[in-house]
């Protein structure tokens, strides 16, 4: 059975500011393409619209600070985003919200933060954090990528009492 083909990629979350970069492997990004346009109505009491183009909006969830060296990320983002108050960039940053390091390239915006950046605990003991950031792109773009890439990822249920493994095979009985 072959992998599936993952559009606009399948990776964590990467934030650069130029000088830092915090790259988180199992963040998950959500990606959505908002259109702009202009709609009216005509003198028959018919829509027209005219697409523009679209606003892009990231969704940089389940950035997790749990293992041991996870909190390096997390400082290089509290940094990025401290740096974010009186950089020359005006509060820009490049996130790239499902960066895979297998591909050659990945989709990724030059954005502004529109959410807040609170690291909540993940239980009331020591045991790690999580937190979730929004971001908007700064400029309109006309079309949606394409990229896509392979999931590697192993272990899905089928729904059977069969799992698949990664490979071409099925291995029975989850019991």
């Amino acid at each position: 059975m072959a992998e599936a083909q993952i559009l606009l990629g399948f990776g964590g979350c990467k934030f650069d500011d130029g000088v830092t970069v915090a790259t988180f492997t199992g963040g998950s990004g959500i990606v959505t393409y908002t259109p702009i346009q202009i709609t009216m109505e005509n003198v028959d009491h018919n829509i027209v619209s005219r697409l523009l183009g679209y606003r892009v909006t990231l969704d940089c969830s389940e950035l997790y600070n749990l293992i041991s060296t996870d909190y390096v990320q997390y400082q290089n983002l509290a940094t990025i985003l401290s740096g974010l108050v009186n950089s020359a960039a005006q509060g820009k940053l490049t996130v790239t919200p499902r960066n895979d390091t297998g591909l050659d390239y990945n989709v990724e915006y030059e954005c502004i933060l529109t959410s807040a950046f609170s690291p909540k605990d993940i239980h009331r003991l020591k045991t790690g954090q999580v937190t979730g950031l929004q971001f908007t792109c700064i400029n309109k773009v006309t079309n949606i990528p394409t990229l896509v890439s392979d999931t590697d990822t192993n272990n899905y249920w089928d729904g059977t009492d069969t799992y698949w493994d990664g490979t071409d095979t099925y291995i029975d009985n989850l019991g």
